[in-house]
């Protein structure tokens, strides 16, 4: 190595041979160097041939923030977070004002979540940064209260030069990478909030914005979020922010990997992502703002200390998948214009019918069963809750709290299970609809019999047949006592006879005498051959012979 003369003050210049071992070698002059105040920097002069030239600079005394500036900002990007998540959980959840726990969700379901995802992106800047003898700062958050996100994300400030190619690529791609990841993981949280918390529709005209899933959804379809829940949405910035990060142009991440990748034609893939955003700026107006931005800022990217060592394999590997990382997180139009919502003026809905009988102890017909059907034919989504009351021996199913889409109907299946059979009686089932624009309010009633162990039809207690006219001989193995005939649902309709005068029963009550050990004969016709039904011969006490018809 001989030396030059000093070109100018503070620079002094050296011709040198290169070895293989040129890397390691520059890495140890490096760090000598900087324990010295100077910075060594290796490159090739064209003007003269070629040359392999060492040049030796004085290290300029930087002024540094202290750590309190980092706390400043980062206080006021959480508050100015906070704000923005506040205003998503009041109207996901369309809660009226609650004071400091409005404010305390806004910060739990989005602005923790989205600066776990920023922190963790500048955190992985900083680990490798450091690992790689290279000084740097804590994160600098940027708060930016009068958006929809409140922050425009955050920075890392490289206290030392970066000492070669395959550091740039390793410093630059190490956010991203660690930032994607978080990203997927807050998007899963996400995604699983949205199925167990509902968002509740408002009922009055309302603005919302629809946000573009990048392609990283279709991947990984457990990602996508049936309600957009504003930890979703976090996870969603997260992946934003990636995409933004990792556009190869001037000092941002992106920027590093493809300076590391490609060297000095590094410059011409930044112009190209230049055109590219300046014509996606004419569906996406922002995309132009952008990219003056960064041309402002600088397209070119400094060269690092050792430009002439080339990246090997593996960070060649690392750094092409981070900036394909930009393909699967990038939207091209990230949110679409707002839309208003007309705002919902009705709702329908209907209750079938039950039985009028449960057998308690016949385990087939344990069971009280309806189908609620309610239907939106509004424009917007309306709230929608189902609640049961509680009847003591009986276990109820069929409570939601849903919302339903514009046109939606939903069926709900609604049951009471008996549960206890010593059960008897007669109940009432009180089924409540609640939508945001009306509400319904169903009243069932039946009764709970259980089959008579001493009277049979035809030596059957219950008896199934499938012919619309029985004869039926009625057999008595216990005491006399008195039957009184009920229709098993509210589509039996039949005849009695002939004894009983060809009594027809639809509303109307009749009794059937029985005596104590004794068979009578009847004959039950019923009306409508094609619809299932039955008569229940029923007790004071609750026992009962089952007579039931079912259409072959």
């Amino acid at each position: 190595m001989t030396k030059s003369l000093e070109e100018q003050p503070g620079l002094y210049n050296f011709h040198v041979i290169i070895t293989k071992d040129l890397e390691e070698d520059f890495r140890k002059l490096n760090n000598e160097m900087k324990s010295m105040g100077y910075i060594p920097i290796i490159s090739k002069r064209r003007d003269q041939g070629s040359e392999i030239i060492l040049s030796v600079i004085k290290r300029r005394k930087q002024k540094r923030f202290g750590i309190w500036v980092n706390i400043v900002l980062l206080v006021a990007t959480l508050a100015s977070t906070i704000y923005v998540g506040e205003g998503l959980y009041v109207s996901y959840f369309n809660i009226g004002a609650n004071g400091p726990l409005q404010y305390f969700y806004g910060f739990l379901y989005f602005s923790l979540p989205l600066l776990i995802i920023l922190g963790t992106h500048e955190l992985g800047h900083y680990y490798v940064a450091k690992k790689n003898g290279v000084a740097a700062s804590l994160p600098f958050f940027i708060p930016a209260p009068i958006t929809i996100l409140g922050t425009l994300g955050a920075f890392i400030s490289l206290r030392d030069p970066i000492p070669d190619r395959k550091t740039l690529i390793r410093i630059g791609a190490a956010g991203p990478l660690v930032g994607f990841v978080m990203s997927i993981i807050v998007g899963f949280i996400g995604a699983y909030l949205g199925i167990i918390q509902k968002p509740v529709v408002v009922t009055s005209q309302q603005i919302t914005y629809s946000i573009n899933l990048p392609f990283i959804y279709s991947i990984v379809p457990w990602l996508v979020p049936k309600n957009v829940h504003p930890v979703a949405f976090a996870a969603w910035v997260g992946f934003l922010v990636t995409a933004i990060n990792l556009f190869p142009i001037g000092q941002l991440d992106g920027g590093h990997v493809a300076r590391g990748l490609l060297g000095e034609n590094a410059k011409y893939l930044s112009y190209s992502f230049i055109a590219i955003l300046i014509f996606l700026g004419i569906y996406y107006p922002s995309w132009i703002i952008f990219a003056i931005l960064v041309v402002i800022l600088g397209i070119s990217h400094p060269p690092p200390l050792n430009d002439i060592s080339k990246p090997k394999m593996k960070e060649i590997t690392v750094g092409v998948i981070a900036i394909l990382l930009v393909v699967i997180s990038f939207s091209t139009v990230p949110i679409s214009p707002a839309v208003q919502h007309i705002v919902p003026e009705t709702a329908t809905a209907s209750l079938s019918d039950g039985n009028n009988f449960l057998m308690a102890n016949y385990a087939p017909f344990s069971s009280e069963n309806y189908t609620l059907k309610v239907d939106n034919p509004n424009n917007a989504s309306i709230s929608l809750q189902v609640q049961l009351n509680n009847i003591p021996g009986f276990i109820e199913s069929g409570s939601i709290n849903e919302s339903l889409a514009p046109h939606q109907s939903r069926y709900v299946e609604i049951a009471y299970q008996l549960a206890n059979d010593s059960q008897r009686g007669i109940f009432r089932a009180y089924i409540n609809v609640t939508t945001s624009v009306k509400s319904f309010a169903y009243t069932r009633t039946f009764t709970v019999a259980g089959v008579d162990p001493n009277v049979t039809a035809n030596l059957e207690n219950p008896l199934f047949s499938k012919s619309p006219t029985m004869n039926i001989s009625l057999y008595n193995a216990g005491l006399g006592d008195n039957f009184t005939v009920y229709g098993f649902n509210s589509s039996s309709v039949f005849t009695i006879g002939p004894t009983l005068l060809n009594y027809s029963f639809t509303n109307s009550i009749t009794v059937i005498a029985l005596s104590g050990y004794s068979s009578r004969n009847i004959e039950i016709s019923f009306t409508y051959p094609q619809t299932y039904g039955g008569a229940v011969l029923m007790d004071s006490q609750y026992n009962a012979v089952f007579i039931l018809y079912g259409p072959p």
